[in-house]
């Protein structure tokens, strides 16, 4: 999302826009919303977007790998990074037998019908919800004594009541302290340790910025000017990431 309002506001502002995207289309993270349940306003926001930059003088390349050497060979006058972050990997034994919480949209025929989520943040309330009202019976595991602590107050009642709406178990102060193919070992505050079954066990624990690529490309860039946007600094949400890429466009001179 911040690479395409950076592209469409300096384009705005006459720049020659290149906009670089490593997969085979534009929409980034929130190309989840595509299978998302729930997630129309941010689909629609993230096409609106899409026909900006089609309609646009915008070269767009996809599937393009942006290296150092890309850069150094394309010589920007400007450079504006928009890397992203990518989800934490929890130091859990047995990890490698679940699934981040997007990865469950890009592959939902791996999903089983029983699902565990670990972690009871914002991202994986709404991605278990998604898979509550897509026929799947789900638990999330939450450390704290409350899920999605960090959301609104009224965007979370009404998350906790479509929640309870769906059947959704809420296993709080637990933690996940083992995986296996075939559920996961949780223990409670109080040392308590049970087994909980799962056909399918997702992780939502989080979000890293990409540090070490951009960090690569600022080096690449030499002297010119560049500009990190969106989670390529600070994790965020939306609304900080279009904003962000809109003041990086603003700065070009």
């Amino acid at each position: 999302m911040a690479g395409m309002q950076a592209a469409i506001s300096a384009g705005e502002r006459g720049h020659r826009v290149t906009l670089a995207e490593r997969c085979d289309g534009l929409g980034g993270i929130l190309n989840f919303t595509d299978r998302d349940a729930y997630k129309s306003d941010l689909r629609d926001l993230k096409n609106v977007l899409i026909r900006e930059i089609e309609t646009r003088d915008i070269d767009v390349l996809t599937n393009t790998q942006v290296t150092a050497e890309f850069v150094r060979d394309f010589r920007p006058d400007a450079v504006i990074l928009a890397v992203g972050s990518s989800p934490l990997l929890p130091p859990i034994p047995g990890i490698e037998h679940a699934m981040d919480a997007l990865e469950l949209y890009r592959d939902k025929d791996r999903v089983g019908r029983r699902v565990v989520m670990i972690g009871g943040g914002l991202v994986g309330c709404e991605a278990g919800l998604h898979l509550a009202a897509t026929g799947h019976d789900v638990t999330i595991v939450e450390m704290l004594d409350r899920v999605a602590p960090e959301t609104f107050a009224m965007i979370r009642a009404a998350l906790l009541d479509e929640m309870f709406k769906r059947g959704i178990r809420q296993l709080l102060g637990h933690r996940c302290v083992g995986i296996l193919p075939n559920g996961v070992r949780v223990v409670g505050n109080e040392g308590d340790e049970s087994f909980l079954e799962a056909d399918t066990i997702c992780y939502s624990v989080g979000m890293k910025v990409c540090g070490e690529m951009a960090a690569s490309l600022r080096a690449a860039a030499g002297g010119v000017p560049v500009f990190e946007v969106g989670d390529c600094t600070c994790v965020g949400k939306v609304a900080n990431a279009t904003e962000s890429a809109y003041r990086a466009a603003m700065e070009i001179v």
